[in-house]
């Protein structure tokens, strides 16, 4: 797949809206600015977002792939992109099964204790609402884990 990964537009933030609520993503601070996104033929494929929180932590977010596009490298262009953006500390919660593949970007798991406060209220947050979700729609659930990234500044 040919794509471009390049920092979002405000055009694009309709479309940012559009793949994270059709994943049921975290749908707060969806604001363009923080994205970058790829597109394919014109048309807008994934995003990822760097969430900056009140207490200063940066926290990779919103990371999201059209279901047309997955298993092409887009997820991969994007979190590279964003990182190569954003030196130093980045967190980041997901599912505890996925948790590994982050591993090559040099993420790796933490406490909830030990990650900074609106981080943790992330991962809480989304814990509950993970548990009521996979509980209403009786399905498995994927327990969420905090990742950290340290590099040099």
């Amino acid at each position: 797949m040919t794509m471009l990964v390049r920092p979002a537009v405000a055009a694009d933030q309709e479309a940012i809206l559009a793949l994270a609520r059709g994943e049921r993503l975290n749908p707060t601070d969806l604001d363009w600015p923080r994205f970058f996104v790829a597109e394919h033929q014109g048309v807008l494929v994934g995003a990822v977002q760097m969430r900056l929180h009140r207490d200063g932590a940066r926290e990779l977010g919103t990371l999201v792939v059209a279901p047309q596009a997955r298993n092409q490298g887009v997820a991969a262009r994007l979190i590279g992109t964003l990182l190569s953006h954003n030196r130093g500390r980045v967190f980041m919660v997901t599912g505890r099964k996925h948790a590994q593949h982050y591993a090559r970007w040099g993420f790796s798991p933490i406490r909830p204790c030990q990650a900074p406060r609106g981080v943790s209220r992330n991962y809480w947050m989304g814990t509950c609402a993970g548990y009521v979700f996979a509980t209403l729609q009786r399905r498995p659930r994927n327990p969420l884990v905090i990742l950290d990234r340290v590099t040099a500044a």
